[in-house]
């Protein structure tokens, strides 16, 4: 029987088995026996689980930062391409005010 599983070792082959490998295939790989496996998903069971979730919610944060970054990039590009239009507008006002061919109320 292998004894240098580190913690990470260990988690990640009950994650592994939470997503489905095979446990036999575990056993087979890490070279321990099924009771070994099991008292490591007793006492570490719940610290893979979380790290799982930790890992799913990780992804759906990333998903969304990445999409509000886009709209936040479009709005600004859109909020500078306004400026600009307005930006020309004044200047135009501006040199018509200046020719007196523009009145106010």
């Amino acid at each position: 029987m292998k004894t240098n599983n580190t913690p990470a070792i260990i988690i990640g082959s009950i994650q592994e088995f939470y997503n489905g490998r095979e446990p036999e295939e575990i056993y087979t790989a890490l070279e321990i026996d099924k009771n070994c496996f099991d008292g490591w998903i007793r006492d570490f069971g719940d610290i893979a689980n979380e790290l799982l979730k930790l890992k799913d919610e990780n992804e759906t944060l990333r998903t969304m930062f990445t999409n509000l970054s886009l709209v936040n990039h479009s709005l600004r590009n859109s909020l500078d391409s306004l400026t600009r239009k307005d930006a020309n507008v004044l200047d135009l006002l501006l040199k018509k005010r200046s020719k007196a061919n523009l009145s106010y109320p």
